[in-house]
């Protein structure tokens, strides 16, 4: 029932998000109670985050109770539960794990995350449970569901007697679930792919991702060795193995006197349920205190050591990647997210990815280099960033796009349009147009018109330029170039990473 609950919460939330306000601005709670991201965002910043304290709570919840949050609130572990094939259960066959020493992956993969945090590369960090699902909804699942449902609506359009139902179901439920999400996401295959494995793996082995791959169980799994409420077998037991058979974390072991680790136990008492003698209990460990003695598949200190190798030698060659010593041209961040240290600060959560209300923010993929992996871009052709709009500012949960009042957001350009003559119709075609100018939502605007031509041509046709001291970069004049295919303006990152402030 938990399970449910926090899962509904989790999606009113993501739902709600496109409506935020600044009094409002709990999209982010799931990202502000996870200590997996509070960690390594700030020690990729170096600086202590407020917001992300909260993270603290579930700190505080795993060292009384256990890994409660991996049973009780994940939200992806629960959809992991519920894709599970759930294969019914022989009474009498003593199981064990037969992937056992797997387990050990998690914490290497926790170890190198944060190893790599500390240099400041927050590249492992798209691994994060939160992560992945908010990710997966925003660019994949509800996309698709809207494509799907529009897609629907226009054949059932065609019968004229439906249109009064259709309209009535539109506004009462398609609008408020989708707001204005749109169809068209750069990176949704490799998304959708990655969900797609982690969910194929419970056909391998129940809970997969949870058992052996996830950082953040990894995590509450180390301080859970310390919790004061642990499993306890008491004597005799009868060894049905019910409770070893329907474990969804292979955790309870027959070889063991039916014992199970508290660092993989994710307290979802179904042994409790299935034991018909009420042998199995759990139990304080207040007086008589002590961690839970380590495991054979724990990570050996080799192992631990060849992790410390490998993270630092992966931060030696993402540091001479040339992505990180050139940006890419077209790599245009979030407003403000010039002004910190974007890198560092952003956990790939693709909250901005869900508010932005013209889809312009994209996940990234490999165009700005795998430091960068999962991280929002602006796409202006996809999407332009509105002159008013402050929503993916406020959903940001740990400041890697800095909190700017609107004013301040219009100081700050993310980049700086172009306009290509070889496309461009006044240039190229001696043909009237002026929507770039028309659209630019700067007061005094940052594209303004010379005359020109020479005797061929017609000398008072209007042709545009770019004031470069006045652009913000937002894409707007790209978005809406008439030009097909690649638009004649386009707007490119701001060299050296400086932005120019325009009204500061």
């Amino acid at each position: 029932m938990s399970q449910v609950l926090a899962f509904l919460v989790f999606l009113y939330l993501f739902i709600q998000t496109p409506y935020l306000t600044p009094t409002n601005s709990f999209s982010g709670l799931f990202f502000r109670l996870d200590p997996l991201a509070a960690l390594t965002a700030m020690l990729a910043a170096r600086m202590a985050i407020p917001f992300l304290f909260l993270s603290l709570v579930t700190l505080i919840l795993t060292l009384v109770f256990g890994r409660v949050w991996c049973g009780w609130i994940c939200p992806l572990g629960t959809i992991l539960e519920w894709t599970s094939p759930h294969p019914q259960k022989k009474k009498n066959v003593r199981r064990s794990d037969p992937g056992k020493g797997w387990r050990k992956i998690k914490y290497l993969l926790l170890g190198a995350m944060v190893i790599l945090a500390l240099f400041g590369n927050q590249t492992l960090i798209f691994l994060d449970p939160n992560t992945i699902l908010t990710r997966s909804l925003a660019g994949v699942v509800f996309p698709a569901l809207r494509f799907g449902i529009l897609s629907s609506e226009k054949f059932f359009y065609q019968f004229k007697f439906l249109s009064p139902v259709l309209d009535a179901i539109h506004a009462a439920v398609v609008e408020p679930l989708f707001h204005t999400s749109q169809s068209v996401f750069i990176a949704v295959v490799p998304i959708f792919l990655f969900l797609l494995l982690l969910i194929a793996l419970n056909w391998s082995a129940e809970r997969f991702w949870c058992r052996y791959l996830c950082p953040l169980g990894g995590m509450l799994g180390g301080l859970s060795r310390f919790a004061l409420l642990r499993r306890e077998v008491t004597q005799p037991c009868s060894e049905c193995v019910l409770c070893s058979s329907h474990c969804p974390t292979a955790t309870i072991d027959p070889q063991t006197g039916f014992h199970s680790d508290p660092a993989e136990c994710i307290v979802c008492t179904e042994c409790l349920q299935k034991c018909s003698r009420g042998r199995i209990g759990f139990r304080w460990h207040l007086t008589h205190w002590q961690a839970a003695k380590r495991q054979t598949y724990d990570p050996s200190r080799r192992e631990v050591l060849t992790t410390i190798a490998a993270s630092v030698g992966a931060v030696a060659l993402a540091g001479i990647e040339t992505i990180v010593h050139r940006t890419p041209e077209r790599l245009i961040l979030p407003p403000g997210a010039l002004l910190t240290d974007f890198e560092s600060l952003c956990i790939r959560c693709a909250e901005c990815v869900r508010v932005c209300p013209t889809q312009g923010l994209q996940p990234a993929f490999l165009e700005a280099g795998w430091q960068n992996l999962m991280t929002p871009h602006l796409v202006p052709r996809l999407g332009y960033c509105v002159y008013n709009c402050t929503a993916c500012i406020q959903s940001c949960p740990t400041g890697a796009i800095p909190s700017l009042t609107v004013e301040e957001k219009h100081a700050v350009s993310i980049g700086l349009a172009s306009i290509d003559r070889d496309r461009c119709l006044p240039w190229a075609y001696n043909t009237e147009c002026a929507v770039c100018e028309e659209m630019c939502p700067v007061p005094d605007k940052a594209i303004v018109f010379d005359t020109g031509g020479n005797s061929r041509e017609n000398s008072n046709l209007l042709k545009p330029r770019v004031v470069k001291e006045k652009c913000l970069g937002c894409g707007v004049c790209e978005f809406h170039c008439p030009v097909g295919g690649e638009a004649a303006i386009r707007v490119y990152s701001i060299p050296d990473n400086k932005p120019p402030l325009t009204g500061i």
